[in-house]
């Protein structure tokens, strides 16, 4: 039976045993040939072929065996990569259309994908290469700093130079939100929604700000629903799961999770050190892999992290004139390091201890005094002795909103400039905390 006559029937079968959405992310972006009495299924990277051989593999087998009349083994090869455009190589930006406010920098090209991001990527550039067809909306979630800002611009980048013609427009749930007051106020509401509601593509970040903005997430569901009526491409980001947002709408959370949701997990020390060289080379820096597994292996999650431990390093030795060696990293990277291997939980544990409170308070909902100005305290520690954003703080304390965090954070400043006893306090369980002394 020739390839083509097979396909059809297999992909039939497979759509009456699984859900729409399963067959559109993980079905129909596959290729078959036969060679012999076996069915080779071409696949856009490897985590696809261990998911669907995880996963479906029982039921691809029997969709083959129904639809050859004999049963037929399966296998998986990756599909070659593409070579990419020349508009898009990192060492030549592409011009992009006037008023994109994107990074022009922030390309397929220079994106390093690893085990932790292969989904995400392989999403991302369908969605650039086909709009609002196979995934809509896209969103991509994971924490601060591994690479969802990159992924979501270079979706644009690739849309916005490859048709001139294309709308692409990009801003943060924040930045939405805010216009949307500013169109309320002065009766530009007509004009917001034909900003947002007339172009191809629309990139929002953050959308775990949209928690509990009502007013917000009504006009947000109406121009989501307007646009991917028109078939127009939606790309999302957000620090977690939309089902795990609070006071997210249910409509939008529903709508959120049409399409493929594709996380970025922590990269692995491999896929740091390509990244640091790929960023170090993209500097005109040579930087040896000696060098690049001693910063890879800093306890940091954050690539953005790391970054600016390179581009300290390259600092240093830009202004000393000499090599970027591993003793100079260690010289120049180890004290801002050890600086870092402070986590949230250490920062609790010093602050419980100073009020003689337990952890569990902190994270508590209680409200009381005695309660609430040790957390502030702890917030603002957190945030000055940790990388952690004011959500990832937030979540930390039990689920705190982000806004109680900010709050928090300047109330314990506020007070600072004008106790002293607090910030004696504030500086002891700092202090505390450097040294160590309520760690495991």
């Amino acid at each position: 039976m020739p390839d083509h006559d097979l396909w059809p029937g297999v992909a039939r079968h497979l759509r009456a045993q699984v859900t729409p959405q399963e067959f559109e992310t993980w079905f129909a972006p596959l290729s078959m040939r036969l060679e012999e009495q076996q069915a080779i299924f071409t696949v856009p990277n490897r985590f696809f072929a261990q998911w669907i051989g995880d996963r479906y593999s029982a039921l691809l087998g029997e969709a083959l065996t129904l639809a050859a009349g004999m049963p037929l083994d399966a296998s998986f090869e990756v599909a070659r990569a593409r070579p990419a455009p020349p508009v898009a190589n990192q060492h030549n930006s592409p011009a992009q259309p006037q008023g994109l406010n994107l990074n022009p920098a922030y390309v397929f090209d220079s994106f390093v994908v690893g085990p932790c991001n292969e989904l995400a990527h392989a999403a991302s550039q369908a969605v650039a290469d086909n709009p609002g067809r196979q995934y809509n909306p896209l969103t991509i979630f994971g924490g601060s700093g591994l690479g969802k800002t990159h992924l979501v611009s270079a979706v644009g980048n690739n849309l916005a130079v490859r048709e001139a013609s294309n709308r692409v427009h990009y801003t943060s749930s924040e930045a939405y939100s805010n216009e949307l007051i500013q169109a309320v106020r002065y009766d530009g509401i007509q004009s917001f929604r034909d900003k947002y509601r007339l172009v191809d593509c629309l990139i929002i970040e953050d959308i775990q700000f949209l928690s509990g903005r009502e007013r917000t997430q009504e006009e947000f569901f109406h121009t989501f629903e307007s646009l991917f009526q028109a078939g127009k491409q939606i790309v999302l980001t957000s620090d977690k799961l939309p089902r795990d947002i609070p006071g997210l709408a249910g409509r939008l959370r529903t709508r959120f999770e049409w399409g493929l949701l594709a996380d970025l997990q922590t990269p692995d020390t491999e896929t740091k050190i390509a990244i640091l060289q790929r960023k170090a080379a993209d500097k005109n820096l040579a930087l040896s892999r000696q060098v690049a597994a001693y910063l890879a292996k800093q306890p940091e999650s954050s690539v953005r992290v790391l970054e600016g431990y390179l581009n300290r390093l390259m600092a240093v030795s830009s202004l000393r004139g000499q090599e970027a060696d591993l003793e100079l990293a260690r010289q120049v990277v180890g004290p801002l390091a050890s600086e870092r291997q402070v986590s949230v939980e250490d920062v609790f544990k010093a602050v419980a201890a100073h009020y003689g409170l337990k952890v569990s308070d902190l994270k508590s909902a209680r409200k009381s005094r005695d309660i609430s100005r040790p957390r502030q305290v702890a917030m603002y520690l957190a945030r000055r002795l940790t990388n952690l954003s004011f959500p990832e703080i937030g979540k930390a304390l039990g689920g705190k909103d982000h806004s109680t965090v900010v709050k928090g954070v300047q109330r314990v400043k506020g007070l600072m400039a004008q106790d002293p006893e607090l910030t004696d306090t504030v500086r002891a369980v700092e202090n505390a905390v450097r040294a160590g002394k309520n760690r495991d």
